[in-house]
């Protein structure tokens, strides 16, 4: 069994792949993976740590070197049994083995085809079970076409829009004609959670298959334009907040210049601070910040300075929060307006 992670796979070589396959056996030591899925055509690196699966290692690179690669249920079963496992995997070739310093295995295996557990042989010392291939069958028809047309394009975008993604991959992609490849290379290689991946490995066919990406791809490439256009204007801001306050610091140099002191901007901060303890309602608030704003970048001699210093005096002196009884006695109020009439006349 791998441990939690195994590194992202690197892009097949489909000649290599043609050419040279080695004969699949009907039988076959069971290697569970957890958080992983392995697919064909893929150079899947693993770090191996369990008794069991080091023992499977060890006894597979006696004879063909070929194991069955599936996925975990839960990942957080130490050893899973018959049943706790995805009985969809692939085969796989051992191609190089590390010991590391802890006794554990770093081991590189070639994935070579999809199959299906037939049913299990043997539970100890490590999973065995009958397998079935389990082609992917492709039509090569008109739909298969734009299937195909439509997932290289969602891939290319997602690529350019990756920040860990080579860029020149989005170019390697124009040159994977076989869809069962462009398939596999592009779900190895995108950010799939292991259920979803398993999804498309399950896939009877490269139609089915393709679908499933397209819709991983599309929501992939929607999350990542959000995200790059959160970023967008996050830097946006930051970039405006700095050059508002690059400008200010221009303008005290030069007032200083001037030796109009920094009274303006005492008062301007003193105007700040009441606005912020008079708790003006929203629009009010945004009116005060314009003209606060105005008056921030306004010599003291403009001939406008007084009058927005007396807007922002009127503005705090109107009692927003004040609620009076309101008064809807006619008979009173006539009584009031005729003995102010009198005193008049």
């Amino acid at each position: 069994m791998s441990k939690d992670d195994s590194a992202a796979t690197i892009q097949p070589d489909e000649q290599k792949n043609k050419k040279g396959a080695p004969d699949i056996p009907t039988e076959l030591p069971i290697l569970p993976l957890r958080n992983t899925v392995a697919f064909p055509h893929s150079v899947l690196p693993l770090s191996v740590g369990i008794a069991r699966s080091i023992k499977l290692i060890e006894e597979a690179l006696q004879g063909d070197k070929l194991i069955g690669l599936v996925s975990m249920k839960d990942p957080a079963i130490e050893e899973p049994k018959p049943g706790q496992v995805r009985e969809t995997g692939t085969v796989a070739k051992i191609e190089r083995v590390m010991r590391a310093s802890d006794n554990s295995l770093q081991v590189v295996v070639q994935g070579l085809k999809r199959f299906r557990v037939d049913h299990w042989t043997a539970e100890s010392p490590y999973l065995r079970a009958a397998i079935a291939p389990a082609p992917d069958l492709a039509t090569g028809d008109v739909e298969e076409d734009a299937l195909v047309r439509t997932t290289r394009e969602l891939a290319q975008e997602v690529i350019s829009l990756s920040p860990d993604l080579p860029k020149d991959a989005g170019e390697f992609l124009n040159h994977v004609k076989d869809p069962r490849f462009l398939v596999y290379l592009v779900a190895s290689n995108i950010r799939l959670k292991p259920a979803e991946g398993q999804e498309v490995l399950e896939g009877d066919s490269v139609k089915e298959q393709l679908r499933t990406l397209i819709s991983f791809l599309t929501r992939e490439k929607e999350l990542l334009s959000l995200g790059k256009k959160i970023q967008s204007e996050a830097k946006e801001e930051m970039d405006k907040a700095q050059k508002e306050y690059y400008l200010r610091q221009q303008m005290k140099a030069i007032r200083k210049e001037l030796g109009e002191g920094e009274g303006e901007t005492s008062e301007a901060d003193e105007y700040r601070r009441k606005l912020d303890e008079a708790d003006l309602p929203e629009e009010a608030r945004k009116e005060a910040d314009r003209e606060l704003k105005r008056l921030s970048g306004m010599s003291p001699h403009a001939p406008e300075y007084t009058v927005i210093k007396t807007y922002l005096d009127w503005l705090l002196d109107l009692p927003w929060h004040a609620i009076s009884d309101d008064q809807t006695d006619i008979d009173h109020a006539r009584a009031v307006l005729d003995e102010a009439y009198r005193a008049l006349h």
